[in-house]
């Protein structure tokens, strides 16, 4: 059935996150034969580190497939195809898919989940360093084993990073009446909605521990955001993400404070679609804490830690 009532009350929820992490390399560039380097992008002449949009979808899955049971969600074939039934399928429905089909082209299913890439703000040549592995090969008999050297990039950073649920189209998909040119709603294959918003605490749920990232078994860290602002949306957008950016220092750019005067701006538009928010701090992340604060409480909204911010918008789903 087609409808456009959105029973959950809210069309969005939105996150914006920064996390400081200890020496690692979450995301592997292009490299070398023997070199595993940190994927970069260039601002004004500078490298920094970032992790991809798809290595962030990545993690969250992982983490889902962590709390849920294997019934509920298919395994990709060898051609990375999943099922498409999204009605079975929590990792097809929240995540998306691309299915060939003959004489139709394919079936696609936009993604509701967005994630951003992950974007250090401190440049990567003074924060980082390069490690190296010794690799052993198989030993011949009556030959002395050899071994190889791979050097690894690592490095400390703080990075903002982005997440956004598409409420209305968790468990549903919109249909065209093409004949007429229009389109019909949403038809929900996930009923009733206490179905579509178990699926919706089941991300949110995975977003306050996702811990799969890349090379964990020996640069054991932490992504979990260290302050976070998460945000119930009664319109889809993501302005949320621009709440965030730290302030320009040419003299000292690994000065890590937050321009609070862009931050009070965005959280004055944000307020004007009565948007729900709530934030979450661990101390030590920033250098201007105090200011951040005083911004929050200006804005009237309640600073737990991250934890108990997600929980909030779970509690209110």
């Amino acid at each position: 059935m087609a409808n456009n009532n959105n029973e959950i009350g809210y069309n969005a929820i939105s996150a914006v996150w920064l996390t400081e992490t200890n020496l690692t390399n979450l995301n592997s560039g292009i490299g070398g034969s023997n070199l595993v380097d940190i994927k970069k992008y260039k601002k004004q002449g500078l490298d920094y580190p970032y992790v991809s949009g798809q290595a962030m979808r990545y993690y969250l899955k992982e983490a889902i497939r962590r709390d849920i049971s294997t019934g509920d969600y298919c395994v990709p074939d060898d051609k990375g195809q999943g099922c498409g039934k999204i009605e079975k399928c929590i990792l097809c429905d929240l995540f998306g898919f691309m299915r060939p089909e003959e004489k139709v082209g394919s079936d696609t299913r936009v993604s509701p989940v967005k994630m951003s890439p992950a974007m250090g703000l401190l440049p990567l040549q003074d924060n980082a360093v390069i490690d190296f592995l010794t690799q052993k090969k198989p030993q011949e008999k009556g030959k002395k084993q050899e071994g190889a050297i791979v050097n690894v990039e690592i490095g400390i950073n703080l990075y903002k990073a982005g997440m956004a649920i598409d409420l209305v189209k968790v468990g549903g998909e919109e249909t065209i009446d093409f004949e007429k040119h229009k389109s019909k709603g949403i038809s929900y294959k996930v009923e009733p909605v206490n179905n579509r918003k178990k699926r919706i605490k089941t991300v949110l749920e995975a977003f306050k521990h996702f811990a799969d990232y890349s090379k964990q078994a020996r640069v054991l860290t932490d992504f979990t955001p260290d302050i976070i602002l998460i945000s119930l949306q009664t319109k889809y957008h993501h302005l949320l993400q621009k709440a965030f950016e730290l302030k320009n220092n040419r003299e000292d750019q690994n000065k890590k404070e937050i321009d609070t005067d862009r931050l009070d701006q965005v959280l004055t538009m944000l307020k004007l679609d009565k948007d729900i928010i709530y934030a979450g701090i661990i101390s030590g992340a920033i250098d201007n804490e105090t200011s951040l604060r005083e911004v929050l409480n200006k804005h009237n909204i309640e600073i737990l830690t991250p934890k108990e911010a997600i929980n909030k918008v779970i509690d209110i789903i």
